[in-house]
């Protein structure tokens, strides 16, 4: 292989998941307003999860327009994707989205959108990861309006964002920072099948991007009548693994995880896998789930497999609003499952 072929490998992988900044630099601060224009929703599948509400997982895609010519989103195109929760007469209920955003340069960024209240409040974005200039990006923004109403199917939100570029690239933590802030914890075991690939990207940078969904359960280690977000629930997770000229650097995933009521919770979950554990953040839920936050971590295998499915282990930590409170343990199990953990 050309020596300067290797040079360019090597630089590449490195702008991927480090900063280009030492780690003595401040964080370099920027705002940015403007608007992006998506397709029409493209429907993967829609679930009832209760009687009178259902849940629809899409896709759609977009561009971003900008003037600011140092913004995330400036030339940069738009992979989305979410659920809409609706009601039995379609009302919006709550929406939780995916923003991938690829500049010129093929470097990446992704955010958080959240709709708490469906379409009768704003929505917010929360910046959280990116690569090449992009690493280390975090920050906030918020749906300001409509740039243009249109009559087909497009929509043309205006946004506003606040970012900054943490230039310290430390090995991800396998301790859950602020962990005695939290009232609640559990260690769970999920047992996903394997990816379902429903969409690739290559980009000249070398990098690709491949969008698949992936099934499966979620059951407490610790407690089998635990009421817990991942307890008893089955997920249904989707996102983007990021590879370079092949090999796999890391998840961005949103999961989907529904317990047996039908609360459903939203999590964020990253994972570079050359960085140590992958990480999870609570976005919302529904039910008595309503209001979640909190974090967790990867914490390995329970069992390697020949197959194609994984058993992955995670401890979770999370608050509740002050109006929610929990069942007892096992009181909302039937009586069967009452029996069996007796």
């Amino acid at each position: 292989m050309h020596k300067r072929t290797i040079a360019a490998i090597i630089c590449a992988v490195t702008s991927i998941i480090c900063s280009t900044g030492d780690a003595g630099a401040q964080p370099k601060q920027n705002s940015d307003s403007g608007y992006y224009m998506t397709g029409p929703r493209k429907v993967i599948k829609t679930k009832r999860i209760k009687p009178d509400v259902f849940i629809t997982a899409f896709t759609q895609d977009g561009v971003i327009i900008t003037e600011n010519t140092v913004s995330p989103w400036f030339n940069a195109t738009l992979f989305a994707h979410g659920s809409i929760l609706t009601d039995s007469s379609g009302k919006e209920l709550k929406e939780v989205v995916i923003f991938e955003a690829c500049d010129k340069d093929g470097d990446l960024n992704w955010s958080v959108l959240h709709y708490p209240d469906g379409n009768r409040g704003p929505g917010t974005f929360q910046l959280v990861q990116g690569t090449g200039k992009w690493a280390g990006i975090k920050g906030t923004g918020r749906i300001t309006g409509r740039h243009t109403e249109r009559a087909d199917g497009f929509i043309m939100p205006e946004y506003n964002i606040q970012w900054e570029i943490d230039p310290v690239n430390a090995p991800n933590s396998d301790q859950i920072p602020g962990k005695e802030k939290y009232k609640y914890s559990d260690q769970c075991l999920s047992f996903h099948g394997p990816h379902v690939f429903l969409l690739s990207k290559e980009l000249s940078n070398g990098i690709s991007l491949e969008f698949s969904t992936q099934s499966g359960v979620l059951m407490s280690m610790l407690d089998p009548g635990k009421v817990s977000p991942r307890n008893n629930a089955t997920c249904f997770d989707r996102g983007n693994t990021v590879k370079l000229n092949g090999k796999t650097l890391g998840d961005i995933m949103l999961l989907e995880d529904t317990d047996q009521d039908g609360d459903v919770v939203w999590l964020l979950h990253i994972w570079w896998y050359n960085k140590g554990p992958g990480s999870y953040e609570f976005i919302d839920g529904i039910g008595k789930w309503e209001g979640i936050s909190g974090t967790g971590v990867t914490r390995g295998m329970y069992l390697n497999r020949t197959d194609d499915h994984f058993m992955l282990k995670s401890e979770l930590v999370w608050n509740l609003p002050v109006t929610t409170a929990l069942l007892p343990v096992n009181s909302h199990l039937t009586s069967r499952q009452n029996d069996l953990t007796r």
